[in-house]
């Protein structure tokens, strides 16, 4: 699975060395390494040790940043088992408001038959019903409800039947 390294920790005028990658990243010294001779990451190995430099290192773990990314579509979830966005099986969905502004859309992956989810905007609701047929469930009750005082909430009352409050 492909990491998300901390990019804002190199410096572009710096050259670095394999360990100082390695070091800077927080991964082993054989991924970059491996990232040399494989995929294609620029460095002078033509001496050791082999340098990067830090504008060629940052272009590179932008570029597998941006490879990792897609862009879905408003009635695509994407599927975690299979790794790739797909449209509910039987182009059937449910979405469950959570808050005022959005929602979770979950359907079943036709593929591998997991479970997919996805937060949708309530105004994007109508253009994904016009693709899939979604069915509006309502949000499960919470546990503790919104009206009930907090439970170290004193009330006026209260402080006048306490018994240091007596004593003053």
């Amino acid at each position: 699975m492909a990491r998300n390294f901390p990019v804002n920790r190199l410096k572009t005028h710096r050259v670095y060395t394999v360990w100082e990658v390695s070091d800077t990243l927080g991964c082993h010294k054989q991924t970059v390494t491996r990232w040399i001779k494989l995929n294609g990451l620029p460095a002078d190995t033509g001496q050791k040790p082999w340098l990067i430099d830090g504008r060629d290192l940052k272009a590179f773990l932008g570029m597998r940043v941006r490879k990792a990314r897609c862009k879905l579509a408003l009635h695509h979830c994407f599927c975690l088992g299979c790794k790739a966005p797909r449209q509910p099986d039987g182009k059937i969905a449910d979405y469950v408001q959570q808050t005022a502004d959005s929602g979770r859309l979950t359907g079943l992956c036709p593929a591998c038959g997991a479970l997919m989810h996805k937060v949708v905007r309530r105004t994007d609701l109508e253009k994904i019903k016009a693709k899939i047929e979604v069915t509006v469930q309502r949000a499960p009750p919470r546990l503790v409800s919104r009206i009930d005082p907090h439970s170290n909430v004193t009330f006026a009352r209260e402080r006048q039947n306490h018994g240091k409050a007596q004593q003053r």
